[in-house]
């Protein structure tokens, strides 16, 4: 064996050892979101059995364990669904139902293609694979054509999904959410550069087929371990990121038939935020969840679901919250600093001073007179709105 190929050897085996600790560990925390350790920990435990595969398909041991010949290739197709369905846990909170069997497809048709060859004897196996036949090459290039298109699609369906959740967290992001979508654009930016590794690989071998060398072969595999080495560290820096929040509460049986999907819910949520940044409707002072909804053209039950589930907060809070962002420009606003605290009230839409108090000191931690104060007392520009 090359001495390049060697090094990516020992890197893929400790990668393995690795990712084979994690998955364990992953199975046995008790914190974060348990539904989503264990999507996590099948993916790991996916790539450990697709790195130790091509390890073993590239060194004597193969011979030692002739019934593991071609394991890793319906595995891998496990990988890119388990990382969806992880990530989407993590971003959502959703549990997962019935119709995310459909993800497998991939993988059962894989597995049943190679039923036959599973059952063979070892030293059958050994003759069917070292003729490298037609029959193989073909399987060969289905497999990684597939895997490659599964992959793609499911981590431009991850990108989708962040760019959604990096919506959401405009708004006072807390420290967990941050750490969440720094782990998610993590993963996302590896898995696309390994994807780009990979998919390369696969072209010069289709091009140059005797170009296939030991070396070209661990490139993925090495790749992948380092990737599992990062998520280790991640997860030991900040296990937040790696195991999310806690598992979320079941749905309220507020809901229970509504008919409002996530898909649905999260359309009419980037409506809301883009009708609240636009127009402003939360000045209005006789703004009601039913006028709202009306401008919105939804129902005010799936408006009010929507606010609940996607924001975690009640129609009040939410409008309260514009108000009082609004108000802080106001009162940070030299233009404006001979206006009253009542008038700044009924400019944003509060329709008595003492609803402006409260709302105020709730959201910002402190009254508006004290918050004017401060913007007085560290200069008009240099005090945060936010």
């Amino acid at each position: 064996m090359e001495t390049s190929a060697k090094l990516l050897f020992a890197l893929s085996l400790f990668g393995v050892a690795q990712a084979l600790l994690l998955t364990a560990v992953l199975l046995t925390v008790n914190r974060g979101n348990r539904m989503a350790n264990r999507f996590l920990a099948g993916f790991v435990a996916v790539l450990a059995i697709g790195v130790g595969g091509s390890m073993m398909a590239s060194e004597p041991l193969i011979f030692l364990f002739p019934h593991l010949l071609k394991i890793q290739d319906s595995m891998q197709f496990l990988a890119a669904p388990l990382l969806f369905l992880y990530i989407r846990t993590l971003l959502k909170g959703s549990p997962p139902d019935k119709k995310d069997l459909l993800h497998f497809i991939p993988f059962v048709l894989a597995l049943m293609f190679l039923v036959p060859f599973y059952f063979q004897s070892g030293e059958t196996k050994f003759v069917s694979i070292s003729s490298y036949s037609d029959f193989w090459r073909r399987w060969t290039y289905i497999r990684s054509t597939t895997l490659l298109i599964q992959v793609i699609t499911y981590l431009s369906l991850i990108a989708v999904m962040l760019a959604a959740y990096s919506r959401r967290l405009k708004r006072q992001p807390s420290a967990a959410d941050k750490s969440v979508r720094f782990q998610v654009r993590f993963m996302l930016a590896a898995l696309s550069a390994i994807w780009i590794l990979g998919a390369l690989k696969y072209a010069i071998t289709i091009a140059l087929p005797v170009y296939d060398t030991q070396t070209a072969d661990l490139l993925v595999p090495a790749s992948l371990s380092l990737f599992v080495y990062a998520m280790a560290y991640i997860g030991l820096r900040r296990p937040e990121a790696l195991t999310g929040a806690e598992d979320p509460p079941p749905p309220s049986r507020r809901y229970e038939k509504s008919t409002l999907t996530i898909e649905r819910s999260e359309t009419y949520l980037q409506k809301l935020l883009d009708l609240m940044a636009n127009d402003k409707p939360y000045l209005n002072g006789e703004l009601t969840l039913q006028k709202l909804a009306k401008t919105l053209a939804i129902s005010p039950h799936h408006l009010s679901q929507m606010i609940n589930e996607q924001l975690s907060q009640n129609f009040f809070d939410f409008i309260n919250h514009y108000r009082i962002d609004e108000a802080k420009r106001m009162l940070a606003d030299p233009a404006r600093k001979h206006y009253s605290i009542l008038a700044v009230s009924e400019e944003v839409g509060f329709n008595s001073k003492s609803a402006f108090n409260t709302a105020f000191k709730k959201h910002a931690n402190m009254t508006p007179s004290e918050f004017r104060k401060s913007i007085a007392a560290n200069g008009s520009g240099s005090a945060s709105t936010e």
